[in-house]
């Protein structure tokens, strides 16, 4: 059983070994478990202590073999160390028994005897390790009790659950960082409902797309308008340096801001022709307010 070594004790030392001062065996130990208390299936370990005299050594061939004792018991492992004494060899033992023996009552079996062979030259004798007797109990009574609803059984405990703190935690974090990256992307690209400031430059690229390049007036119209929504008022060129003070990161627009109000007052103020390129210049002003819009510079 699992407790080896609490139980009863034997030591078995032959007479012969402590009168003749000569004997092949100076000491002989039989170390066992208690003897009660098993059922169908469990081990029980045995351990012999054997010293001899005079070179004698154990002949290992002459051992229980690994298997089948018995119908119902069987040797599972057999360890033997050895070491050099004076005079002799010190041997230990082990044995590990399984019992496959289904009573019906509490019944007394027995681990039969065996003999240890010990040779000196062409000398052969033999130490006898004693049987073992012990006590095998039934798994349930032989006359089951019932009750009103049949027989009583006690029922198996349940399994201990699993503790899943960890793994909620760590999906509470995930869906978390995955919404906290969601909404952001979702501000960035200005799809939140409530943040039109960040959707400005957005709408206004689309409605300069739809423009031709002939359609100038309303082209420099789209960006003054997103400009004023930007700014919470109408934004006029002598007012730049307060923009950027509230809006510092326009401020790396500030070259083209300053062409566009330029060639927007000459265009609506002077009456003056604009140049060819100033659709396609209104449409580069609006993409790179729409990096700033959405935080790419």
């Amino acid at each position: 059983m699992k407790k080896f070594w609490t139980g009863l004790l034997l030591s078995l030392c032959l007479s012969a070994c402590t009168d003749i001062p000569n004997a092949p065996v100076s000491d002989f130990q039989f170390l066992t478990p208690r003897p009660f208390g098993y059922v169908n299936g469990d081990e029980i370990r045995h351990r012999v202590i054997l010293e001899t005299r005079n070179g004698v050594q154990l002949q290992r061939g002459g051992l229980p073999k690994r298997g089948a004792i018995n119908r119902w018991l069987n040797l599972n492992r057999l360890a033997i160390s050895e070491r050099k004494i004076s005079g002799g060899f010190h041997y230990e033992i082990d044995l590990v028994y399984q019992a496959f023996y289904a009573p019906l009552e509490v019944k007394m079996l027995a681990i039969p005897a065996f003999d240890l062979p010990l040779a000196q030259g062409g000398n052969v004798v033999t130490q006898t390790v004693p049987a073992w007797h012990f006590t095998l109990s039934p798994l349930r009574e032989l006359s089951i009790r019932k009750d009103e609803s049949g027989e009583y059984m006690r029922p198996d405990t349940p399994p201990p659950l699993l503790n899943n703190g960890g793994v909620l935690y760590g999906l509470l974090v995930a869906v978390a960082v995955t919404l906290s990256s969601a909404v952001y992307w979702a501000y960035l690209y200005g799809y939140l409902p409530g943040l039109p400031k960040r959707r400005i430059f957005k709408q206004a690229g689309k409605k300069l797309a739809r423009c031709s390049e002939r359609q100038t007036d309303e082209v420099l119209s789209v960006l003054h308008q997103a400009l004023n929504a930007v700014n919470g008022a109408p934004l006029f060129r002598h007012q730049l340096a307060d923009f950027y003070q509230r809006h510092p990161h326009y401020q790396t627009a500030s070259s083209q801001l300053e062409w566009f109000f330029q060639a927007s007052n000459q265009y609506f103020f002077a009456g003056a022709d604009t140049a060819a390129d100033t659709v396609a210049r209104c449409r580069t002003l609006c993409a790179f307010c729409l990096d700033i819009e959405q935080g790419r510079r």
